[in-house]
């Protein structure tokens, strides 16, 4: 199937938002992806919430590149899960398998660490990934980026809900990319003005 204009661009990477015509293909590209996401990969809307799946983990991958400093190169990645619950272990592990290898997005390689939602605090990563079933405990994960100026990322929307994560993924009914403003502020995150207009912020 003929892949829509610009997408192939985005996926080179050979892009950047430092023009005007820059930024228009940034915006033509990520609308293919987004696009070619939700209509071309029926499974998104078909799993359950919540289940970390590879095309998730590239829209979040896509989304770090639009940040107004945005991440590159090899980008050290916190799965932060709590260990004593089933639905979170699953959830890591999953996340954790789709950037096995150092799964590489554009000018970004997703390089994972799991770490315990106790011990985040003392963690040496440039990206927070909380998984499912954390809970109340995703405090320490709002605490951790806000002190360290790191990005979070999360597919718990409630998690972005309740501001304990900065951004979030949502695949059902279609992609769509939130962020918590006041977050994302405290943690040092903001987003090409093109990229604003994809987004939902709240």
């Amino acid at each position: 199937m003929r892949q829509p204009i610009g997408f192939r661009d985005c996926q080179h990477g050979d892009i950047t938002p430092d023009s005007a015509q820059g930024r228009r293909k940034i915006e033509k590209c990520l609308r293919a992806g987004l696009m070619i996401l939700s209509i071309l990969c029926p499974s998104i809307a078909a799993r359950p919430a919540l289940a970390a799946t590879d095309s998730d983990v590239t829209i979040a991958a896509r989304t770090l590149g639009f940040m107004e400093k945005p991440l590159s190169g090899a980008v050290r990645v916190g799965v932060v899960y709590a260990p004593d619950d089933p639905l979170s272990s699953r959830d890591a592990g999953a996340l954790r398998k789709s950037m096995t290898n150092g799964l590489t997005v554009g000018g970004i390689s997703l390089n994972p660490v799991m770490i315990p939602v106790e011990s985040v605090g003392g963690a040496n990563v440039d990206l927070l990934f909380l998984a499912a079933g954390v809970g109340a405990r995703a405090s320490n994960v709002r605490d951790t980026g806000q002190a360290k100026h790191i990005p979070c990322i999360t597919l718990d929307i409630d998690q972005v809900r309740n501001g304990n994560c900065a951004i979030g993924i949502k695949s059902q009914p279609r992609v769509e990319i939130l962020v918590n403003r006041d977050v994302a502020s405290r943690s040092g995150v903001s987003f090409a003005g093109a990229f604003k207009m994809l987004i939902t912020e709240f």
